[in-house]
């Protein structure tokens, strides 16, 4: 009786999921429809079987919203940035470079891009800020916006454990309490393999078998030189500073090597035709201003003066009817008011619009005409991560998060090294991101691998790793890059296109950690 009423919460527990999945999948409905529908059922559930109350639910959602401010600043100020570049015609002018430096050849264009250039802004800034960066930026080189935006989400995933300063590495560290050399290492090895796995999907997923033939030698001599990077800093310099590197090695390989091989080398980009009296440094400025930014704050010891400033909200203690209790705060996810991403992507945009003024290339109406195409473009992204969000932290708050987790380990016992990376998937598509992911099941993961007798490093790696991986089809991450793409409210076709990828990744990982745990006795 007890297994059947735990698979009956198990399904019900499942609902909201595959609401928004089969919503936004299947009936293609809007992002922000999904949502709002999907945090009606978990309040339904939670409420009448988890036994939350009225508070625990208002709480809850209250939580979600607050969660929101965060991510909804990194996409209001992207999509500002991209339609300031966009006005004045920068696209036409940065196009024209990056197709010199790649040889003429799109795909190499968008893995530069996509995984290189992501992967160096996750190393800086993460928390969705290269997703709102490169995406509309693929647009604006003339990418389909669904291409541009499925490719940032997958190129950005294999660089988040150790992008954002460590800050997921941090979380894992110290949710587990384990050997952090031991915890490099693994995490290194199987982000290693995903890198490389991002690559190929990337080119068939530009242009199908003629897109991978293509792209299989970029794919693979980037993935080299940025793999071994990562092993290499994670291991023996510093894992804080690995996926920063890794992007800028990808970024090296991508535009200064391959163009000059027999595979990439397109005589046609060797024009120096100037397009446009603008040059690219102008045209590129908002974005150069944006890594100078993050560089100039985040790898400088301002960066522990100004996080110092931080504004959370008080939220009272909570318990529901079976005993899940979530503690009073002070201060509930603060939010560091001048470190934050967001602050960093604002303050480039008023930079470059004071650049481009003195420039003369910003005329009067044109502030006006940018202001009226971001409310168009940000309000269909804004309520769908609203609601999204909200979803989130109210099943995470009713015990539901955690029960999946645990059923699922309870059901996959046997080959819990191969589902361990989908517990992290789990954790990242509930939460948007690979810390929240750790914080909610990394110290779960580590006690399952004690119990069951296998190596608790080898397990927390695949968690993180799976957080990561996550990351590309979280309903919030996805809604971030249709919204700075101008596609809001397609995001089911987002999810559907690069599922099959995110599915393929966590096997690439999965299965050689069981042969290695179960088979060589790691």
């Amino acid at each position: 009786m007890g297994y059947e009423l735990n698979l009956m919460y198990f399904i019900l527990t499942l609902l909201p999921i595959i609401a928004v999945l089969t919503l936004i999948m299947v009936l293609k409905w809007s992002g922000g429809k999904s949502g709002a529908f999907s945090w009606f059922l978990a309040i339904i559930i939670g409420y009448f079987v988890f036994g939350a109350d009225l508070q625990l639910i208002a709480v809850a959602s209250l939580k979600g919203l607050w969660t929101t401010i965060f991510i909804l600043y990194i996409i209001w100020g992207a999509m500002a940035l991209y339609n300031i570049v966009n006005k004045i015609d920068g696209f036409t002018v940065i196009a024209h470079t990056f197709t010199g430096l790649t040889g003429n050849t799109k795909v190499l264009q968008l893995l530069v891009i996509s995984w290189g250039f992501v992967a160096l802004l996750q190393g800086v800034a993460g928390f969705g800020t290269p997703v709102a960066v490169a995406a509309p930026l693929l647009v604006g080189l003339g990418f389909n916006p669904i291409i541009a935006t499925s490719s940032a989400l997958l190129g950005r995933a294999w660089a988040v454990t150790f992008g954002s300063l460590g800050s997921s590495y941090g979380a894992l560290l110290k949710m587990t309490n384990l050997d952090p050399g031991g915890l490099s290492f693994w995490s290194s090895i199987f982000l290693t393999i995903v890198c490389i796995v991002t690559g190929l999907s990337i080119s068939y997923l530009y242009n199908g078998k003629k897109g991978l033939k293509k792209g299989a030698p970029a794919s693979l001599a980037i993935a080299g030189g940025m793999g071994c990077t990562l092993i290499i800093v994670a291991n023996l310099v510093l894992p804080y500073i690995a996926s920063l590197v890794s992007g800028l090695v990808g970024m090296i390989i991508g535009t200064l090597i391959l163009p000059r091989t027999g595979w990439y080398n397109n005589h046609l980009a060797k024009s120096r035709e100037k397009v446009h009296n603008m040059s690219f440094y102008t045209a590129f400025a908002p974005y150069l201003i944006l890594l100078i930014l993050a560089f100039g704050i985040y790898l400088t010891p301002i960066k522990s003066i100004l996080s110092g400033f931080k504004v959370g909200l008080p939220f009272p203690r909570t318990e529901t009817t079976m005993g899940v209790v979530n503690q009073a705060t002070s201060s509930y996810s603060p939010i560091s008011i001048f470190t934050t991403p967001g602050t960093m992507v604002f303050l480039s945009v008023l930079i470059s619009l004071i650049y481009f003024k003195l420039k003369g290339l910003w005329k009067k109406n044109y502030g006006i005409e940018v202001f009226n195409s971001l409310l168009k473009q940000a309000i269909p992204s804004t309520v769908t991560v609203m609601t999204m969000s909200m979803m989130s932290v109210v099943m995470m708050e009713t015990g539901m998060t955690a029960l999946l987790a645990k059923e699922t380990a309870n059901i996959a016992s046997g080959v819990f090294p191969i589902a361990s990376p989908f517990i992290g998937i789990l954790g990242a598509f509930m939460t948007g991101s690979n810390t929240s992911s750790n914080i909610v099941f990394a110290a779960f993961q580590r006690d399952v691998a004690m119990f069951l007798g296998i190596n608790s490093l080898v397990i927390s790696a695949l968690q993180t790793t799976g957080g990561a991986i996550g990351t590309a089809i979280s309903p919030m991450s996805v809604a971030l890059g249709t919204g700075v793409t101008n596609i809001a409210g397609r995001e089911g076709e987002i999810i559907k296109r690069i599922i099959i990828y995110v599915i393929i990744m966590g096997l690439s990982v999965g299965i050689p950690a069981y042969v290695l745990l179960y088979y060589f006795g790691v």
